[in-house]
This record gives C-alpha cells, structure tokens and sequence, in this order.
C-alpha cells in the first residue's frame, strides 16, 4: 500500500521532499506512542496530535513548500527557545522555515518538539 504522506510529498521539489521526510522522521521519534499523525492535504500540511484530529489539539505540523518546509507549533509561544529560532508574532502560534537538509537535523528542532509534547502532556 502506498504511504499517502510520501503520495503528498511528492508534489513538491525533491530537495523539499527530503526536508520534509527528516522532519517527519524527527516528529515521530519524538512524539508518544499514542499520538497520532494525519494528512490534511486540502490545508497542506501533516498534523501531530495526542487526541484528536481537531485543530485545536494538535502539538505540531509539517508544512511543505516550493522553498522552503514549515515546522510549526500550535503553542510554540509557551516553549523555550534559547536558539531563537522560532519565527511568528502570535499568542501562541509559532514555525520555523528549514531551507536545507542540514538545517532539518538541527538539534534545536528536535528540543522544541520534545518540549511541545511535553507541555501537552501536562495539560492531558
């Protein structure tokens, strides 16, 4: 059977694909056994969350574009971001655009996502 996500992707440039497929990777090794990832390809993106797949309970999301991949948080406002990497003006809503495979495997990233499922565990 064919991953939807990987049918997803493949609409994008190839150097975006493989962003998108290493921040996935980092997501799902970061996310509890419970959680649950799903595809809202009409709203171009790929959604991480503990419960349900309303907006308003996901922790992150994977957002593929022509130039660049979004690595948003639904309340990256409330994290820690000592390397200042977060980009958003919101309450709450925060991203961070990866140009570059390398800049996908920065450790910050995988320290704001393991922070996001912390903080949402705490409110479960």
């Amino acid at each position: 059977m064919v991953d939807p996500i990987e049918q997803f992707l493949a609409g994008y440039p190839p150097d975006m694909q493989a962003i998108s497929r290493r921040l996935r990777a980092m997501v799902k090794n970061s996310m509890p056994q419970q959680a649950k990832e799903v595809l809202f390809a009409s709203q171009n993106h790929i959604g991480y969350s503990l419960s349900s797949e309303s907006m308003r309970n996901r922790i992150c999301y994977i957002c593929p574009m022509r130039d660049y991949v979004r690595l948003g948080f639904m309340f990256g406002g409330y994290l820690p971001d000592p390397d200042q990497v977060l980009e958003g003006t919101g309450k709450r809503l925060r991203h961070v655009k990866v140009r570059t495979l390398e800049g996908a495997g920065h450790p910050a990233l995988k320290r704001l996502v393991e922070a996001a499922w912390a903080e949402r565990s705490k409110h479960d």
